[in-house]
């Protein structure tokens, strides 16, 4: 992006004894040159009053005084033009140019060949010998020099998952910064030399917090294990699902978030595409399938009980939300809301009036009205965080204060949203919008709206360091060790429980466009949570209540049965 200033012009800013407000931005149109599209816009700046030498006419106190500039941003170019850009805009006019790139660039490129291309020394030599044109680098050798190490900084502190398991990006750098012998870049030596120490580890890599929780083989039986979980208070429960969900967050890179990276995932070649991403994704299902199994542990379970156990998650979910986390509490929803649990009418006829209104209340922040509009707020607003309490029957109840009161009383408060409102945000963009346009240009314009999205997840990505959760291995003991079952064996013991006889006109009435999981962003085998043990159901293309295996029910069914404490 260049400015060109235009000569000052006098203009009336006031009428009526008040000011005028002026669009200080007019779109101008596009210039064209050999391999780049600019937009022109046209800024309007306030200056100081010219004196009255250059006036025929004295200044009126009525009058403000502006300057117009012409501004230029890439919309399109070649990748060495998009590349040269990063020199021209860091520090310069559009701020977010360079974040913009190095967020979105891997759509379209390697970070190996960008830093061919950045380090090409013959960017150094721009202008020597021509005078210097609007968009061009800055032709003072030296100057070009501090500037490409800025950007080198940048993108090793902010993207340094770029540059892990990389020698060659990390040797290139190493040779281009010995042979720069005007100044010390000592920070960029540290930098380099603390990634080539990580190279080849994992630190990048979500905690796998199962390692310090997680039994030996063959020492877990699932039936206790979710009973122990469930025996802990609800905040307890909610607060380990953060920590799990927090950590996972943190780690999420933007590159595996892009449309064109997420949306081939299915692909056989791609299986390892996007890890962050699928950690993410897995442990929401994994959730989602603990909720199952626990609802549908046991076939003997009187339906009272079962709806106790119903109005535990509905009281986990309550937590999740004034925690802020919105992952988990999704999940829990998902399965709440899932066929094999929806359609248990006596079940649901059991839940109290109470939890059953903050289970429509927590389920309509994800409505997918106006293009899941609550959802998106709901992000943004300040909210005072729920106090820590020794009381498990200490219900968190919402506080209505206004935002100054909010900000003046509370610590900031972390968030962890739903991944897959963003991740389906970024493959509709990637679907709408073009990778190159005429000429075969890269689409510029396309990756600032990606980035518009990025942003927003990288804000609250930096509002989880107010997060102050401590693990407690017994609770995620039982959350890891939890049983699985397939969907069609949720169906079978579901229809079990509860013949499908009667229609369900007991169980919540909530829209059914709910009920779509975030686990179709995978494939079932992807959940990394432990299988049932037991041999599989084989699937049955009826199901009626008079068709009962009856090796599923001894699975289910322990001799002494095991319920939940509530």
């Amino acid at each position: 992006m260049s400015d060109e200033e235009q000569p000052p012009e006098t203009k009336p800013s006031r009428a009526m004894g008040k000011e005028i407000t002026m669009n200080p931005l007019q779109e101008w149109g596009e210039e064209v040159e050999d391999g780049a599209i600019y937009g022109v816009t046209l800024r309007r700046v306030r200056t100081e009053s010219p004196s009255g030498d250059f006036l025929a006419v004295a200044p009126s106190p009525g009058y403000v005084h502006y300057k117009t500039c012409k501004v230029r941003s890439l919309r399109a170019g070649t990748l060495e033009k998009l590349v040269e850009n990063l020199l021209v805009e860091y520090q310069g006019s559009d701020p977010g140019y360079v974040p913009t790139f190095l967020s979105t660039y891997r759509a379209f490129t390697s970070p190996e060949k960008v830093l061919e291309l950045l380090l090409d020394r013959r960017l150094e030599k721009v202008g020597d010998k021509e005078p210097a044109i609007p968009g061009s680098p800055t032709p003072d050798t030296p100057s070009v020099q501090r500037v490409v190490r800025g950007v080198l900084q940048t993108w090793l502190e902010r993207h340094p998952q770029d540059f892990r398991n990389s020698s060659q990006c990390l040797q290139m750098i190493s040779s281009y910064l010995s042979q720069d012998c005007r100044e010390n870049p000592s920070q960029l030596l540290r930098l380099v030399k603390t990634l080539e120490e990580e190279e080849g580890e994992q630190d990048s890599s979500p905690k796998d917090w199962r390692s310090v929780s997680r039994p030996a083989e063959g020492d877990c039986d699932t039936s206790e294990n979710v009973t122990s979980l469930l025996s802990h208070p609800p905040q307890d429960v909610a607060e380990q699902l953060t920590l799990i969900d927090v950590d996972l967050f943190q780690k999420l890179q933007f590159c595996h978030c892009l449309g064109s990276i997420w949306s081939q995932r299915d692909k056989k070649e791609n299986r390892h595409v996007a890890p962050s991403v699928r950690a993410t994704v897995a442990q929401f299902n994994a959730v989602t399938a603990c909720v199952t199994a626990s609802v549908l542990n046991d076939i003997q379970m009187k339906p009272q009980m079962r709806a106790k156990v119903l109005e535990k998650w509905i009281s986990i979910a309550q937590y999740c939300r004034f925690l802020r986390n919105f992952s988990s509490l999704r999940a829990i929803l998902s399965a709440l809301q899932s066929n094999p649990i929806y359609r248990l009418k006596r079940t649901w006829a059991a839940v109290s009036r109470d939890n059953l209104t903050i289970f429509h209340k927590l389920s309509a922040i994800f409505s997918d009205e106006n293009n899941h509009e609550m959802s998106r707020e709901i992000l943004t607003k300040d909210e005072i965080p729920l106090r820590r309490t020794n009381s498990a029957r200490n219900e968190p109840r919402p506080l209505q204060r206004s935002a100054s009161q909010v900000r003046s009383t509370r610590p900031a408060q972390g968030t962890v949203p739903y991944l897959g409102t963003f991740l389906t945000d970024l493959v509709m963009l990637d679907t709408a919008l073009p990778d190159y346009v005429e000429g075969g240009l890269i689409n510029f314009e396309k990756r600032r709206k990606e980035y518009e999205v990025l942003a927003k997840i990288q804000k609250l990505q930096l509002t989880c360091r107010h997060y102050v959760l401590t693990p407690k291995p017994e609770i995620l003991q039982g959350f890891y060790t939890h049983r699985q079952l397939t969907e069609d064996q949720s169906h079978r013991i579901s229809r079990t429980i509860e013949p499908p006889a009667d229609s369900c006109p007991n169980s919540p009435r909530i829209r059914r466009k709910l009920t779509k999981r975030f686990s179709s962003l995978l494939l079932g085998s992807e959940v990394f949570s432990p299988k049932m043990n037991g041999d599989r159901v084989s699937p049955s293309g009826s199901c009626s209540s008079c068709e009962i295996d009856e090796g599923l029910i001894a699975v289910l069914c322990p001799a002494e049965s095991v319920t939940a404490k509530v």
